[in-house]
This record gives structure tokens, C-alpha cells and sequence, in this order.
């Protein structure tokens, strides 16, 4: 009896054990984009506030300290072009006002620093002083936006501005594993500067460079490893071999492009998704650093496709780059990034077939910051999932016919609702191709209510379809868009109630053959709902008259030519209209 309750307990201190070690991740503070400040130059910042909270800010040090020691994040350096830009700052706060986090990544190297690509002033990048004035550049820089306020004697900036408190994440660098240049930066030498930016280690501070690195400043600060462009392992381990025991970093950091260099591919791909990129990673993760968190912070697709039809090779088309940007948020978290940040905020030349050139959420500047589905997509799901809790995963390519079931499961603290993200794909697919599935979802209970969420093109809340709850199974229309399931507990509180108003889905848009119709009315009422061409002209009547209280259903598009079609349903009190793209 003894030996029996002995094990009880065991298991059950163990149990918690693995609780407390299970990170708690609220989505909010999960979803991030790669920006600038660009952004609040430009007046886009409040448009990606709306469908992220953190920012991975490309930090460049040539643009904040274009001279040795004059440093431009405030309102009052011109030095050495004679005007203030960039005011750092500024941006800083308005991220705050927006409640944006922000993680800042120092990248880059000014002229007068040298012109190797490694940010080393002196010697080859073997010895940790050989990178003094970058480390004096972070050590500046985490004194003005960290949590401690450092004596002004030590500051070197104009303002001399310190422990703002705006920021906790800093990361060091970006892809020292890159091949693409010349000299290499071996993870021998990366090692030297990681472990000398992560706390000072093996440099000596003096008159002329008072603040070295990042802890060594402000130990509450958290040290980001510069992300690495490659998920194969032998550079990270040689950086841990170099740093004789020491972990010199915080955070993990990766990136991953879904690409076989010449095409892109969803991210659930059997070949070239992160599933298989990243298990042998993560096998090593856990066996020599399993306490440290790992993020992704570059992942996306290009939109651009040329009248030639040429495109970049991480290219996919708009609707499949807000597919898959939503899938990925989903997948990576089920593989156990603790934060993911797509690339990028906005196009940097929409109409370049250049790799990264067009893989933004808005348009580039000539075409003045348009937004691509893809920013709706993700301000929907930030709009049903921002305030959740990851719970679990319910299914993972859960095979269904010639298809697979993804469901993720969330839950809202503040309610008692919960909150299921599903979708299905074609197995052993490259690409999305309209795949469909019938779904039987068995909640598990007897719900008060329930209903979906679909992203849709220009609707920052997507529509809603609402089920009958009758019975604890309801049964769901499966696409490679993610939709999202919220379901009632004990209480009826509700974070998004559907609305008493005409609901009116097109689903999937746009679509190989035939779209499915569903509408939802209050109460009995005359309805008409019809098709038209983009000139005007009637296509089809397929309701006109009076229909009962509650859902219904119906196809279009059967026998349609290719081309766009718009679908409108009106009700005794309103109108409401979809636009329909049917490609073959």
C-alpha cells in the first residue's frame, strides 16, 4: 500500500511538474510580423496592430549610429546628415499605445565599421573585442529602452534617455549561418560574439565603451539568438561546443521557407514543411537545451506572379499565401514554437519576382499600403483567437479519405468558451487544390450554442455560420482555409456573439467549381437571393420568396464559365453582397 501510494504521489508531483514547465501561450502574444520603422512612417503601424501584437523590428545600426557615437533614437540627433530621421522613439511609443510588444533585431553595419559582413571593427572575428563597437551599439541601446535606469555618465546618447522600459527582447543579429556571402561567420567566431552580447562575457568596458552588451546592462533583458537561415543543426551545436558549457542566449531562433528553391509548398508538406524540417532540430533542442524556448521568426510567401508567369520560388497565389500564413501559425505552435512572426509587414516591390519581394499583408508603397486577404485572414483570427489559451490538438493529419483533419483546440480564460481551429488538405499534396471535407465534429458536450468563423476577402470578422447545438455533434464543411469553431460552456458569455443580423457565407471563394451558399435569418421573411455578372447582367435566381427562421443552404456556380460573379441576398430589412471567383 505504501509502494502504491509512493507512486501516486510521484506521478502526481510529476503531473505538476510538467504543468509548470508547459509554457502558457495566449495567441496574442504568439502571432507577430517582421516590420520597421517604416511603419510608423508611413501610417501602417495601426493597420497591423489590428491583426498582431508583437513586431520583430529589423533594427538597422547603420541607420541609428551612421557616425561612431551619435546616436539617432531620439528627437534630437542629426549627425551626420543633418536631419533627426529615424525618430526611434516615437515609433516606440506608438507601438505601446497600439499594445504592440516589440522585439528588437540589430542588423546591419555602418560604413565606418568596416566592410565585412560580420559586424567585427577590428581583427577576423576570433576574439570577442574584435566586436566592440557592435556590443557597445546594443549596450546603448538596451540602457535607453530597457527596465533600468543607468547612471547618465555611462549614457552616450543626446537625451541621454534611460530605462524607458519599451522593450525586453532583443536579438543580436541575423542569419550568421548564411552562405550567400563572403567572409563566412563561422560558429566558432559567432560564439565569441554571442556569449560577449548575451552578458559581457570576455570584454572589459572602459572610458571609451561604458555599456557592453545585453545583461551585462539589464539582467531582466532577454538575449534572442540571431535567427538562423537553416533548421539543420551542425552550426547551432559548434556554437555550443565553442561556448564551453555556457548557453549564450535566451531564446532560440529560427527561420523557414517552405521551398525547394525553385517552388513553394504548404506548410503541412510531407517533403518540405516544417514538420520534417524541424524534427531532427527539435530532437536536439531537447537533449541539450531543453529549458530555452525556441521562436520562428521569418517564415512566409511571395503573391507575385508575372504576365509571363514567372514568380519568385517561395511564390504562391493570394488566397494560398492567407491559407497557408494561418496554417502556419497553427502548425508551429503544435510543434512547440513559443512565438512565430511572418515575413513581411508590407510588399517590398509587389511587382518584383524577387524571393521575399512580395510575401507582405498589405501592398507595397507605390501601390499606397493596400490590403491583400491575407491581412483580413489574420485580423479575423486575431480577432477570434487573440485572447484564447492553446489548450491541445485534437486531430493532426487525421486521415479522411484521400484527405487529412487538422484541429487545434483554445480556450478563452476569461469565459468558458472554447475555440477549435479546422481545416483539411489533400494528402501528400504540394500545394492547396480547393480540397474539401465533411466533417462530423463531436464537441464532446452539449453546447449552448456554436458557431464558425470563415476568413473571408475584405471582412476584418469573416462569417459566421451558426449550428444547431441539438446534440453534441455538429457537422462542418472542411477547406484548406482554417475556420474557426466557437463553442459555449457553462456560461452563455460570449467574446464574439454572432450577430441577429442577416448572416450571409460564400465558402470556399474562390472556388475550382461550385461555392456553397448559406444564409441565416431571424425569423420568417421574404429573401431573394441571385447571381449577377461583374457588368450587372442576372445570371440566376436561386431564391425568391418567403423562407423559414434558421440556416440554409445552396449551390452556385455548376456549369458557369471562369470569372468573377456577384452573389446577392436580400431580406425584408437588408442587403448584403459577396463577390464569387470560380476558376474553372
Amino acid at each position: 500500500m505504501k509502494a502504491i501510494c509512493f507512486l501516486f504521489s510521484f506521478f502526481l508531483f510529476l503531473n505538476c511538474l510538467l504543468a509548470q514547465n508547459t509554457p502558457r501561450i495566449i495567441m496574442a502574444d504568439y502571432m507577430g510580423v517582421n516590420s520597421n520603422v517604416a511603419a510608423f512612417d508611413n501610417k501602417y503601424l495601426t493597420d497591423l496592430s489590428k491583426c498582431v501584437k508583437w513586431i520583430r523590428e529589423y533594427h538597422d545600426w547603420s541607420q541609428y549610429e551612421a557616425a561612431n557615437n551619435f546616436y539617432k533614437w531620439d528627437n534630437i540627433t542629426k549627425e551626420p546628415q543633418g536631419y533627426t530621421w529615424p525618430e526611434h522613439t516615437d515609433y516606440m511609443k506608438e507601438c505601446r499605445r497600439l499594445g504592440m510588444s516589440v522585439l528588437i533585431d540589430v542588423l546591419g553595419k555602418p560604413g565606418w565599421a568596416g566592410t565585412s559582413p560580420i559586424p567585427i571593427t577590428t581583427g577576423t572575428g576570433s576574439n570577442a573585442s574584435d566586436y566592440i563597437e557592435k556590443l557597445e551599439f546594443m549596450g546603448q541601446l538596451v540602457a535607453r529602452y530597457g527596465s533600468k535606469k543607468i547612471a547618465a555618465n555611462l549614457l552616450e546618447t543626446a537625451d541621454k534617455a534611460t530605462g524607458l522600459n519599451f522593450i525586453k527582447y532583443y536579438e543580436d543579429d541575423n542569419e550568421p549561418d548564411y552562405t550567400w556571402k563572403s567572409p563566412l561567420w563561422t560558429a566558432a567566431n559567432y560564439a565569441k560574439y554571442c556569449n560577449a552580447v548575451h552578458d559581457g562575457f570576455g570584454v572589459q568596458t572602459d572610458a571609451t565603451h561604458p555599456l557592453l552588451g545585453i545583461k551585462s546592462v539589464d539582467p531582466d533583458a532577454m538575449h534572442v539568438m540571431a535567427g538562423l537561415a537553416s533548421s539543420d543543426t551542425t552550426y547551432l551545436n559548434k556554437v555550443m561546443l565553442a561556448s564551453g558549457g555556457r548557453i549564450p542566449f535566451d531564446v532560440l531562433n529560427m527561420h523557414w521557407y517552405c521551398s525547394d528553391m525553385s517552388k513553394a509548398y504548404s506548410p503541412e508538406n510531407e517533403k518540405y514543411g516544417y514538420e520534417i524540417s524541424f524534427r531532427k532540430f527539435f530532437k536536439w533542442k531537447n537533449r541539450v537545451v531543453p529549458k530555452v524556448p525556441v521562436w520562428m521568426t521569418e517564415f512566409g510567401w511571395d503573391t507575385y506572379l508575372a504576365t509571363n508567369n514567372q514568380h519568385s520560388y517561395t511564390y504562391a497565389p493570394a488566397i494560398q499565401q492567407a491559407n497557408y500564413l494561418l496554417r502556419s501559425y497553427l502548425v508551429l505552435l503544435k510543434m512547440g514554437f513559443e512565438k512565430s512572426f511572418l515575413f513581411m509587414d508590407t510588399d517590398t516591390d509587389s511587382k518584383n519576382i524577387l524571393q521575399y519581394s512580395s510575401s507582405g499583408l498589405l501592398s507595397d508603397k507605390t501601390s499606397k499600403y493596400v490590403r491583400k486577404i491575407s491581412w483580413y485572414y489574420l485580423t479575423t483570427m486575431q480577432n477570434v483567437l487573440g485572447k484564447t489559451e492553446f489548450s491541445k490538438v485534437l486531430a493532426f493529419k487525421e486521415p479522411s479519405g484521400s484527405n487529412e483533419i487538422y484541429s487545434i483546440e483554445f480556450a478563452n480564460p476569461a469565459t468558458s468558451e472554447k475555440v477549435f481551429a479546422l481545416w483539411t488538405r489533400k494528402t501528400g499534396s504540394n500545394t492547396d487544390d480547393g480540397t474539401k471535407s465533411i466533417y462530423k465534429f463531436d464537441i464532446g458536450y452539449k453546447a449552448q450554442y456554436a458557431y464558425s468563423v470563415i476568413p473571408v476577402d475584405q471582412d476584418m470578422d469573416g462569417d459566421t455560420i451558426r449550428y444547431n447545438t441539438s446534440g453534441q455533434i455538429i457537422e462542418l464543411n472542411l477547406t484548406e482555409t482554417p475556420q474557426f469553431v466557437v463553442v459555449s460552456g457553462i456560461s452563455t458569455g460570449s467574446m464574439i456573439q454572432p450577430s441577429e443580423k442577416l448572416d450571409f457565407t460564400v465558402f470556399p471563394n474562390p472556388a475550382n467549381s461550385e461555392v456553397q451558399i448559406s444564409f441565416s435569418v431571424a425569423d420568417k421573411q421574404k429573401v431573394n437571393l441571385s447571381a449577377f455578372s461583374m457588368e450587372g447582367k442576372l445570371i440566376q435566381t436561386i431564391v425568391d420568396g418567403p423562407v423559414e427562421q434558421g440556416t440554409h443552404q445552396y449551390q452556385f456556380g455548376k456549369g458557369l464559365q471562369t470569372g468573377t460573379y456577384l452573389l446577392s441576398v436580400k431580406t425584408e430589412t437588408e442587403t448584403k453582397f459577396r463577390k464569387v471567383i470560380l476558376l474553372n
